[in-house]
């Protein structure tokens, strides 16, 4: 069996057996599934589905933090909707003007 080695600055020399990156949950969901029209009734429901598949996602952390730092406005990532994020945004803004309140 041939075997190629990879050479990373962070490990040194790893067989390709173990480098694998983990697969995003939704990969195989209809990528519709995460964008509900709308916020009330069936919408909320297909939210709440969406969330359920993050929930079971080993990178529902990262793809909260990319869509927080991208400004995503629509659909689910990361496990939250647009209200979610939009509270973790104004409550991240408020702790720093709290800090900043303190600091001066």
């Amino acid at each position: 069996m041939n075997r190629s080695i990879v050479r990373t600055p962070y490990t040194g020399a790893v067989t390709a057996d173990f480098v694998t990156r983990p697969r995003p949950a939704c990969t195989d969901e209809d990528p519709e599934l995460f964008f509900p029209i709308g916020n009330t009734g069936p919408a909320l429901l297909q939210a709440e589905e969406a969330k359920a598949v993050c929930r079971r996602c080993p990178l529902m952390e990262s793809c909260l933090k990319g869509a927080l730092e991208r400004g995503e406005t629509a659909g689910v990532w990361g496990g939250t909707d647009e209200g979610d994020r939009r509270r973790i945004k104004r409550r991240a803004a408020r702790q720093r003007a709290a800090r900043q309140r303190t600091s001066d």
